[in-house]
């Protein structure tokens, strides 16, 4: 009966831990991202814990989904009440594109705001030719 109650205690104080730091971004995303836009302008894209910082100006914004569909790894972030998904659409960790999803039914289906890489400059057409399908 011990054993039950401790148990018990330790997954309630495990769930806790998870549901306050589903708030936070995942490591995943964190860091510096070089970024490009749609008309091919480049920026810097830094995210932390909790706030991004896009060519100098912070904003706040909370991750509100981490999933998988067919090997793809995505993480829906919300900012301004807007949702966006940062999608790593291969294996490489440093390649992702940035999406403002359809709805929150289908985080992977949408409009792609950035190109992003932790490396090298990325090119948005290239990505969105290679990556959106």
């Amino acid at each position: 009966m011990k054993t039950n109650k401790i148990t018990l205690l330790v997954l309630g104080l495990v769930l806790s831990l998870l549901i306050l730091d589903g708030c936070s971004g995942s490591k995943s995303i964190q860091g510096t991202w070089k970024v490009q836009d749609g008309s091919g302008e480049n920026s810097t894209m830094v995210f932390k814990d909790k706030k991004v910082t896009v060519d100098g100006k912070t904003f706040d914004y909370t991750q509100n989904a981490v999933g998988t569909k067919n090997g793809v790894n995505y993480y829906g972030i919300k900012q301004d009440n807007k949702n966006y998904t940062i999608v790593f659409p291969d294996k490489d960790k440093n390649i992702a594109i940035m999406i403002e999803p359809d709805s929150t039914d289908n985080y992977l289906q949408g409009k792609m705001l950035y190109a992003m890489n932790k490396i090298k400059q990325p090119n948005y057409k290239e990505y969105a030719k290679k990556y959106l399908k």
